[in-house]
């Protein structure tokens, strides 16, 4: 470092600066003093020349001695002129010989004649300078016998006070090499302790945590210094324990099964753990950018520009490629950050090949079994009605008989028509909406009136405030279905004799939201993730046992998705369920 920019040097001239101010303001007071006390001491001369003069101008005048007092006068300290005029102001004796007998008449002389006192007049010479001239009257009793005058000037009174000036000038220079002097010492005292703490703060940056200044010292300094220490100390231990923490996220970011991708929001490629390089067969091929980890090889749906646009919080996707084998990846882009930063995205996706090919073995299944049941259904339903026709010759019995077995093939009719419904609309990607302006008070009330709830169910629906809804342009057939659906579910996993269920729609920030509440027993929390999942229902143990597939709430949650929605649920056992799914419109 430059010693001319050390703290030392800046506190130096600092004080150096305060020091000859505080010593300029001091001379100058000093100066100023010794100058009007010289002007009080000329004062006193005078009074004393004019008692001297008296002696010779009365009782009669002595030429010799007169002028002998004038010379002694004009050899004192910035004494310029001296001089005696009489009572009328002719001049008895000067120091300029030329100027005795002169009769005095400028206005100096007669003011200094016209005063019965010491008088002090200033006036400028033609040059500019000062000139002072003090009189003092010689009196003798009662009586006025002449005035004695003495002059000076700024030139003289320069001289006389040159000598105290210069004293004044050494003792300045002194007192400020002294402070000086003084600063730089007590200043890098003070601070002896900095370079240190720059030192052990350079190594603490370049990471050597175990660095530590000496401390002897109980100023503020010294309490910065051991406040150094302390900090270097618990640094150390921070940076042990984030060491530890980025040891343990490297080893599951490497070692997972699944596919890491950490990208920046324009998908520029930060981070590719070995799982995600071997899936995409990039181990010796690294890409910059999500683009070029992808190219020509795999199609993503969506395209990755939307799912690089972060419009949501989670986006789920696949990457699909069909040669050399078929291949499906299958994973959500989860954007990082908050609503005001984007910091990026976390690409997790894993081979789901097996998966897809089961869900489509289980989807074919589905449509076929569904489709193959449809038949016979159809046809031992239309006998049994033929069948019904007769009853007449049937026995009470047999009439019996014939009903039930009639209930039951409604019923399973029923349910092959909500699985042919439901292998539709399995996947939200692949379904194809018919959408048309519908009323949203329509979709409710189509799907109320073809429900059977039976007696003891009351349901809540005001159809007049959905009215004045505006309408939406949806699928009205899937949005009735979800609905009759969720409305379903209430009443059948209730088990009370008495179920009252509530329906409302609302419309809010592009959204419409479908929302059946009930006062049912509601779900425990653990159950809650697991109810849109195909084919599952809660234990028999808490709801009963309940006929069903358990694909209502799957085929909710995908006509929701289809619609660029959701579906959710909020429940507390003993308070009741409360089931909604959201359409964009």
């Amino acid at each position: 470092m430059n010693p001319l920019r050390s703290l030392s040097a800046k506190l130096s001239l600092l004080t150096c600066l305060l020091v000859l101010s505080v010593i300029g303001l001091m001379a100058r007071q000093i100066v100023n003093g010794i100058e009007e006390g010289l002007i009080g001491e000329m004062k006193v001369r005078a009074e004393f020349f004019a008692r001297s003069s008296r002696e010779a101008i009365f009782p009669k005048l002595d030429p010799f001695s007169l002028h002998f007092h004038v010379e002694e006068m004009v050899k004192e300290k910035a004494v310029t002129y001296a001089g005696v005029v009489d009572k009328d102001g002719v001049v008895l004796s000067h120091s300029d010989p030329t100027r005795i007998g002169d009769r005095l008449a400028d206005p100096f002389s007669l003011g200094a004649l016209a005063s019965d006192r010491v008088e002090l007049q200033r006036h400028r010479e033609n040059g500019g300078g000062l000139v002072y001239d003090l009189s003092a009257p010689i009196v003798v009793g009662p009586r006025r016998v002449g005035t004695a005058r003495i002059g000076f000037n700024e030139r003289s009174l320069e001289e006389a006070l040159r000598g105290p000036k210069r004293k004044i000038i050494a003792i300045a220079a002194v007192a400020t090499v002294v402070s000086a002097l003084g600063t730089i010492l007590i200043v890098g005292w003070i601070t002896r302790l900095l370079p240190k703490l720059a030192a052990a703060a350079r190594e603490a940056g370049r990471g050597n945590f175990s660095v530590q200044v000496e401390v002897k010292s109980r100023d503020e300094i010294g309490t910065l210094a051991r406040a150094f220490n302390e900090m270097t100390v618990a640094n150390s231990l921070l940076f042990r324990g984030l060491q530890e923490e980025k040891e343990k996220l490297a080893n599951i970011f490497n070692d997972t099964r699944e596919g890491l991708i950490l990208t920046d929001p324009e998908g520029r490629i930060l981070l590719m753990n070995p799982s995600a390089r071997a899936l995409l067969g990039r181990q010796d091929r690294p890409a910059g950018t999500m683009a070029e980890a992808l190219s020509t090889d795999y199609r993503p749906k969506p395209d990755l520009p939307v799912i690089l646009s972060g419009r949501s919080r989670i986006t789920p996707f696949e990457l699909q490629r069909e040669a050399p084998q078929l291949l499906i990846l299958s994973g959500v882009a989860d954007r990082l950050g908050d609503h005001n930063v984007h910091a990026g995205f976390l690409m997790i996706f894993h081979d789901a090949t097996l998966e897809k090919r089961g869900e489509s073995l289980a989807r074919n299944f589905l449509s076929i079994v569904s489709h193959k049941l449809r038949t016979p259904l159809a046809i031992a339903l239309g006998n049994l009605e033929l069948l019904r026709c007769d009853e007449k010759n049937f026995s009470p019995d047999q009439r019996k008989m014939l009903s039930k077995i009639q209930g039951e093939d409604e019923k399973l009719a029923r349910l092959v028509e909500k699985l042919i419904t439901f292998t539709a609309v399995q996947s939200p990607e692949n379904i194809v909406l018919d959408r048309a302006e519908t009323a949203p008070a329509d979709l409710v009330d189509a799907a109320l009136r073809g429900l059977e709830l039976g007696a003891g169910v009351a349901v809540a629906w005001d159809a007049k405030a959905a009215a004045s809804l505006p309408k939406a342009k949806v699928d009205a057939f899937l949005v009735k279905e979800a609905v009759a659906n969720l409305v379903e579910n209430a009443v059948k996993f209730n088990p009370a004799p008495k179920k009252g269920v509530a329906v409302t729609v609302a419309r809010a920030d592009g959204f419409l939201k479908f929302t059946v509440k009930d006062d049912g027993p509601g779900i425990p929390g653990e159950e809650q993730p697991k109810l849109f999942r195909k084919f599952y229902q809660i234990d028999a143990d808490f709801t009963g046992q309940i006929p069903g597939f358990g694909l209502g709430l799957a085929f909710v949650k995908s006509v929701a998705e289809a619609h660029g929605g959701a579906a959710g649920l909020r429940s507390e056992p003993g308070k009741g369920s409360e089931f909604f799914f959201t359409v964009a419109v």
